[in-house]
């Protein structure tokens, strides 16, 4: 997870959430080369000796090798930038490019972590805002989402502290509504 803050005097706040997957894509093309090397050459030797149905499972095994490593190069590309500045926060999720965008009003905006029922220990990091919620952070691993929830509260909410560069808009005043029947006390 990457955070970064402008500093050309504006309050803005950028948080840029990715997988951490170690190979990018030319490290995977030649980890697959290598490797279909040796699996269609102990193949190729074994249809000289005359064990030719070994050739086909060897290809076999190379096109599952080349989708899994595809599938999960793919996921490298995974993105979530969530931008907090001023009244606005916009969460842009894609992979390789912005697939879908969401705008909520900071002030209105809640940070929860809630546990997942059928995952043991695990929690899923929700934003909340009215009748909206987007879950951000799928791919981060414990320790990560609790950092990320709390760097969020501490800029994102009606409660977000003043002096850390984030001014607050003022609010209307508090009106104070009753049904009928209650009593003020």
């Amino acid at each position: 997870m990457t955070t970064q803050t402008s500093t050309d005097g504006s309050s803005c706040r950028r948080f840029v959430l990715a997988p951490n997957i170690a190979p990018n894509w030319p490290q995977t093309v030649r980890i697959f080369m290598g490797l279909s090397a040796v699996c269609l050459g102990i193949g190729v030797v074994c249809a000289w000796y005359g064990l030719w149905p070994i050739l086909t499972f060897a290809g076999l095994e190379v096109v599952a090798l080349g989708a899994a490593l595809y599938v999960s190069a793919r996921r490298c590309l995974d993105r979530e930038v969530i931008d907090v500045e001023g009244n606005c926060i916009r969460i842009e999720s894609g992979r390789g490019r912005v697939e879908k965008v969401w705008e909520m009003d900071r002030a209105w905006t809640q940070v929860e972590l809630r546990p997942v029922s059928y995952r043991w220990d695990e929690k899923q990091l929700v934003l909340r805002s009215r009748e909206r919620e987007v879950t951000i952070g799928s791919f981060l691993d414990p320790e990560e989402k609790v950092s990320l929830a709390r760097e969020l509260k501490r800029c994102v909410g009606p409660m977000a502290r003043c002096g850390s560069g984030f001014d607050i808009p003022d609010a209307a005043p508090a009106a104070v509504f009753r049904t009928v029947g209650d009593k003020a006390g």
